[in-house]
């Protein structure tokens, strides 16, 4: 067995579209893929991105991943330690 690594996000999305219809064991990941793909683009506001990290979050749930390092909590954290996301406070 082996893997293939796709980064560019572009090429993994019409990678995706063109054997879409093909998919039988895997529908849920390609579908959550490519509502996914389109939603990380440059210059997102920090609580935009912290939400797509979450998503992420959903998405790798969908499979065991060895090497998923990273996860929104691990994000938050250092958004928060770079002074680029405010605390969350909570009202009684």
């Amino acid at each position: 067995m082996s893997d293939l690594v796709v980064t560019s996000r572009p090429l993994l999305y019409q990678i995706l579209l063109q054997v879409e219809p093909y998919v039988v064991f895997k529908k849920e990941h390609v579908r959550k893929a490519l509502w996914l793909l389109p939603q990380i683009r440059n210059g997102m506001a920090v609580e935009e991105f912290l939400q797509v990290a979450r998503e992420v979050d959903d998405f790798a749930s969908l499979n065991y991943s060895k090497r998923k390092r990273y996860f929104a909590a691990d994000v938050e954290e250092h958004l928060r330690s770079k002074g680029l996301c405010a605390p969350v406070t909570t009202s009684s």
